[in-house]
């Protein structure tokens, strides 16, 4: 029974050290860990699990960063404001349906209906 209760422990540290971001480089890529730090990080998660026994908390959510993190992103601010309030009619801060809707046709990047022709009008 050691035995079994040993082995799921030590298979949740290592299933867990992966989904923490914490694997091998062969298997996590070019940013994973070496073998040898893999298996140190394995030991120091699976000495925690044994003296605890509990799941530690999930791992982060993980979602797309701000723009104002992300390099290279090329957006003139100034004139994004200057675009944004052209079609901030109310003057509020914020961009309603309609006011998207106005955008978007002027921009020239509305999502247009598909008009089905009647094949009897034609023939008329």
């Amino acid at each position: 029974e050691k035995v079994k209760k040993f082995t799921i422990i030590l298979r949740k540290a290592m299933h867990n050290t992966f989904r923490y971001g914490q694997g091998t480089k062969d298997l996590s890529g070019p940013s994973g860990y070496s073998t040898e730090d893999y298996v140190r990080k394995v030991a120091w998660r699976l000495n925690r699990y044994i003296a605890t026994e509990e799941e530690e908390a999930p791992p982060p959510e993980v979602s797309e960063p701000d723009r104002w993190f992300q390099r290279n992103y090329g957006v003139d601010d100034d004139k994004a404001r200057t675009l944004f309030e052209k079609f901030d009619v109310d003057r509020d801060g914020s961009i309603d349906y309609k006011e998207f809707e106005k955008m978007l046709v002027s921009l020239g990047v509305a999502p247009l209906k598909k008009i089905e022709h009647d094949e009897d009008s034609d023939s008329n």
